[in-house]
């Protein structure tokens, strides 16, 4: 919590204001319908909703301060709970008695039962109200009317009915061991204060810490993830390391800021094409990020840290009521950050503005070669280049990365979001490097070799006297043929992809040898622009350029394509996914307006984007 001497030194009186109003909203949102929504929520949104309601019903300046009305909907929040807590003490979701996820709600519990005891144990709130520091009008009242009194005594029993479980479960993804060891750091705390805490969890904490953080030599964590960089791993090891006192965890959570520094973009989003889980296939909000650039910013006064914090405050905040929270209780989210002054009064860019980047998140070029990705901005334009997806040995599934964007093109407001490139080659889906390096300071080469067999008979020896062989995968699909003791014909196809980046364009040379078959180069760009020179290719939003060069602007801005191939019906203008997605009906297709340009695998194939600037 902060105390005087620092609310009245450095307090950012603006964006505390602005956090307590976003705040306030969402819980007015909350609270629309007669029963607040609350029967049907999965334990994590029903707790989610409860620390927004005790957020601000002992919030000073919030207008619902105190009010009785509250009181009500946080009881229905907490029968809620206790309803779906298993006999373990465990909550359900998609994956049952689950102790990561049960973790999840107890960090919130825990975080809530923190805002309780500090008005309990009469510390200043840390919060302020019209520019004054208020420390406790409620303290008193509220805990002898049984407001809160009551949420704290039913959170504890919440908590304690989880705690065996958190101690002796086990997790499932690499996040999961910090979440819980977050959980249970919390826990710990809670029962240092009570005069009871319990050894083995510490004890269990240390087991998950000595496996060690899995972090990458360039800061990804190693599910190369935005979404679970922020929603779990630097969060939780930031819990742990202020409740469990290993400041030292804090260098990891400083070293992946500082890798996704480069990689946001100037209409909020944050790249993830890398990542290997479900955000990959996402236009990722970056606000998420705010939280954590603040803390650290201010904590060991990083400029480039509050850069990215000031920007990110030029949009809508996320999650206020919780963020209200965490600034009630982590004094270095409270002060005004380091350099020049908050952006906190200020908001309301949404996701389709584009709001100029600081120049600390927009070098001239970035790199995380651990996930295969390049960025370039020369002139106006800014090239991404993506070249880490991992080797699909298992087929598509959680975990791998796997989005075949290979190329992202914007120029100023003009997005050319995905590009990809699609061959009809034993249905083995479009093109995917494996192979990635950096020529100098602006080429990237690309590459990967697909093979397909015909298998000819088996060795007499391998001869079965039923005819029924071992049920075998080959790579493309399953049977009972016994694949490894067949000989086989060997198909190949490879393909080379030199990305060379110039002043505002970038050029594509993709060359093939191997297989003679029909390749379809898809561009997909971000809607709302206006597309010239390409011609309708069947379907809604998609088109082809036959010849020529083609274009598609965005108010001032464009991006020039092309040189574009005739039709033919042997190259069809299509995008196919591959059989491990059509197999069950899904696909992995981009949205937005899409151009093809189709040709055959011979050869060399040179393509342009250029940005171009317009009245």
């Amino acid at each position: 919590m902060l105390n005087e001497q620092q609310t009245a030194a450095t307090t950012d009186i603006a964006f505390l204001h602005r956090v307590v109003d976003e705040a306030d909203r969402h819980v007015g949102t909350l609270l629309e319908t007669s029963d607040g929504g609350v029967a049907a929520l999965p334990h994590r949104g029903a707790m989610s909703r409860l620390l927004a309601l005790v957020t601000v019903f002992s919030e000073p300046r919030s207008a619902y301060y105190g009010q009785s009305g509250l009181q009500e909907p946080m009881g229905r929040c907490l029968d809620r709970l206790e309803r779906l807590q298993g006999p373990a003490g465990l909550f359900d979701g998609t994956n049952l008695s689950s102790p990561p996820d049960t973790a999840f709600t107890i960090n919130d519990a825990c975080l809530a039962l923190c805002l309780i005891d500090a008005l309990a144990d009469g510390a200043p709130e840390g919060v302020l109200r019209d520019g004054v520091l208020r420390d406790g009008v409620l303290r008193d009242g509220v805990l002898r009317d049984g407001v809160l009194r009551d949420v704290r005594h039913r959170l504890r029993q919440i908590v304690a009915g989880a705690t065996g479980s958190l101690v002796g479960g086990g997790v499932h993804t690499p996040n999961h061991r910090w979440e819980l060891s977050a959980a249970l750091a919390q826990i710990h705390q809670l029962q240092l204060r009570e005069g009871a805490p319990r050894p083995e969890i510490e004890a269990r904490i240390g087991q998950w810490l000595a496996e060690g953080i899995d972090q990458l030599p360039d800061g990804m964590y190693s599910e190369r993830s935005p979404l679970y960089a922020t929603a779990v791993t630097n969060p939780s090891l930031l819990t742990i390391a202020d409740s469990a006192g290993k400041p030292d965890l804090l260098d990891h959570v400083r070293r992946n800021l500082a890798a996704f520094l480069p990689w946001f973009n100037s209409d909020g989003s944050v790249e993830s094409v890398f990542s290997r889980r479900q955000d990959q296939w996402l236009t990722f909000d970056a606000t998420v990020f705010l939280m954590l650039y603040r803390r650290l910013a201010n904590q060991d006064g990083r400029k480039d840290f509050a850069a990215a914090a000031r920007w990110l405050e030029q949009f809508p905040l996320y999650a206020p009521d919780k963020l209200l929270a965490r600034t009630r209780l982590d004094p270095w989210l409270a002060e005004t950050l380091p350099g020049a002054g908050s952006t906190g009064a200020g908001a309301g860019a949404g996701m389709d503005d584009n709001v100029p980047l600081p120049d600390a998140l927009a070098p001239a070029e970035a790199s995380l070669d651990s996930c295969g990705v390049y960025r370039f901005r020369r002139g106006e334009a800014v090239t991404t280049v993506y070249g880490g997806c991992d080797e699909l040995v298992p087929g598509v599934v959680s975990g791998l990365s796997a989005n075949p964007t290979f190329l992202r093109f914007e120029h100023g407001s003009a997005l050319l979001s995905d590009v990809r490139l699609s061959r009809s080659f034993f249905d083995l889906g479009p093109f995917r490097s494996q192979e990635t390096a950096a020529d100098g300071s602006s080429q990237v080469s690309l590459s990967e070799t697909l093979a397909a067999n015909f298998y000819l008979p088996l060795p007499p020896e391998k001869h079965c006297g039923d005819g029924i062989y071992s049920l075998t995968h080959e790579g493309r699909f399953s049977a009972s043929m016994d694949f490894s003791s067949r000989p086989a014909v060997v198909h190949s196809l490879t393909t080379d992809v030199a990305v060379h980046v110039g002043e505002n364009e970038t050029v594509l040379e993709i060359g093939f040898d191997g297989a003679d078959t029909s390749f379809a180069l898809e561009l997909t760009f971000r809607p709302g622009g206006v597309l010239e020179g390409a011609e309708p290719a069947g379907g809604a939003d998609t088109f082809q350029l036959v010849e020529g060069t083609g274009s598609y602007r965005v108010g001032g801005h464009g991006i020039e394509f092309g040189p574009g191939n005739p039709t033919d019906p042997d190259n069809p203008p299509v995008y196919n996914p591959g059989e491990a997605y059509r197999y069950v009906n899904g696909t992995n297709a981009t949205d937005g307006v899409k151009v093809y340009i189709t040709g055959r695998t011979r050869g060399t194939h040179t393509f342009t984007l250029r940005g171009i600037s317009l009245p």
